[in-house]
């Protein structure tokens, strides 16, 4: 499974089921998944989403931390952070039945990682490190992996390597960096031509992306190195077509592509953003970047990659007929007595206001400041999915939409308040101001 074989590194926010299954498009043949810390996803809730015909892993405020669909079910490794045996094994059972493998991160060089005692810290806990992936190996009937980065001698890197393999591991992919190496310094390709060496499992070389510009180039890696595959992360966020043989796609045809996925599969527009960021060549310059980046409404960001349309058609497919009986029922039950916002938004949209002013306050200030009393807000769960509404005097508003948490409700109420009263909503960070106060109507509810 892990021999001769070209696969995505995990990648923290950009290795999100989309960006999965764009690389899965273009040649890869096996993705892994970013890491997710073993005790957040114990936490979770899994749901099966008839929508997007998806397994979702939901957060305790609705978040998703893991998504996956049938598409890849044989082809993506969950890779875990994690620093206790047992915490390890409840995860991995509870992941197993819709992922190909299980991954242990012990790379890692981040201070989240190095503080919680996860990723590069135990490079140096071999014991640890074996209770783990023996604790793993006697639970879970699927391939259990791990990813390493060498350490600062020969000697202990291949000294670890040796104690990883007694556990078996089905492979040990091998990071040509230490912690403290930056990405930009050369990839150690001695070391792993020594590890694999002296190793009988598959050794999987990752840190190359220096020195890939294609899928002939990896072959070449594979063949200099000795490595039984190789793991690539940067290079193919630079363009996910660099699986493709013999030649990569333009990074723009292969951002479409993947944007497509982010449309199907609801991809959240913080995310988009930040994978965005290193897509080399898909904007026509440097401001054209800027503008459509600052955008903080998702489907501005699609029309620029001529997407506009097949966003609209996804997005009117999505009306539930569950979702629209429950709101009949729920104005049935309130009477006449509140008036339904209505307006172009979604949770991505408010996502963009992290951090800054958000529409809640600038409602908030706004109605001080014009001689309103002071609003009270409220919310209506259905089937964890909320409703949040708005008093202002003798006036209340109802906003209804696929909102996972109550925060996200109240605030989307808010917006479309202010879209309605034409009351300026300007995104603090970059100095964006929404347009779409035209989109936006109010009728009478009942």
């Amino acid at each position: 499974m892990f021999s001769g074989k070209y696969i995505l590194s995990p990648m923290v926010r950009v290795g999100g089921l989309p960006f999965r299954l764009t690389c899965l498009d273009y040649g890869a043949d096996l993705v892994y998944a970013e890491e997710v810390i073993a005790q957040r996803l114990l936490k979770c809730t899994k749901i099966l989403n008839e929508t997007l015909d998806t397994v979702d892993f939901l957060d305790e405020d609705g978040g998703v931390c893991f998504r996956t669909t049938s598409k890849e079910s044989d082809k993506v490794i969950f890779q875990m952070g994690v620093s206790d045996p047992d915490v390890a094994a409840q995860a991995a059972q509870m992941i197993e039945p819709y992922v190909a493998g299980i991954d242990v991160n012990m790379g890692c060089p981040k201070d989240y990682s190095i503080k919680g005692n996860m990723g590069a810290a135990l490079l140096t806990q071999p014991e640890l490190i074996k209770k783990i992936l023996c604790k793993l190996i006697s639970v879970c009937s699927k391939p259990v992996t791990c990813k390493i980065r060498i350490l600062e001698s020969e000697e202990e890197t291949l000294s670890l390597c040796k104690e990883i393999e007694s556990t078996g591991v089905a492979a040990l992919a091998v990071h040509g960096r230490t912690r403290f190496t930056r990405s930009s310094h050369p990839c150690n390709y001695d070391i792993i031509q020594k590890i694999k060496s002296i190793m009988s499992i598959p050794v999987i070389l990752n840190g190359a992306s220096l020195d890939i510009n294609n899928r002939s180039d990896m072959t070449e890696m594979i063949k200099k190195t000795g490595a039984d595959s190789i793991m690539i992360a940067r290079a193919a966020w630079y363009n996910p077509s660099i699986f493709r043989d013999p030649e990569p796609v333009s990074v723009r045809e292969a951002v479409q592509k993947f944007m497509k996925y982010c449309i199907d599969y609801e991809c959240p527009l913080h995310i988009l953003k930040y994978t965005m960021g290193k897509f080399r060549g898909a904007f026509k310059d440097n401001q054209s970047s800027l503008e459509v980046t600052r955008h903080i409404e998702t489907r501005l960001i699609y029309n620029y990659f001529g997407l506009g349309d097949y966003y609209n058609e996804v997005a009117s497919k999505r009306t539930s007929d569950i979702q629209e009986e429950f709101q009949k029922k729920k104005r049935q039950k309130l009477g006449e007595d509140y008036k339904i916002l209505q307006a172009e938004i979604t949770p991505t949209i408010l996502q963009s206001f992290r951090g800054m002013i958000a529409p809640r306050q600038i409602l908030n200030q706004w109605l001080e400041a014009n001689g309103f009393s002071k609003p009270k807000y409220w919310t209506t769960e259905h089937n964890k999915i909320f409703t949040g509404y708005l008093q202002i005097d003798n006036d209340t508003y109802a906003m209804e939409g696929n909102f996972k948490n109550k925060k996200t409700a109240t605030q989307a109420v808010s917006y479309a308040y202010c879209l309605k009263h034409h009351i300026e909503l300007r995104h603090y960070k970059t100095g964006a101001r929404t347009l779409s106060q035209s989109n936006c109507q109010c009728k009478n509810g009942g």
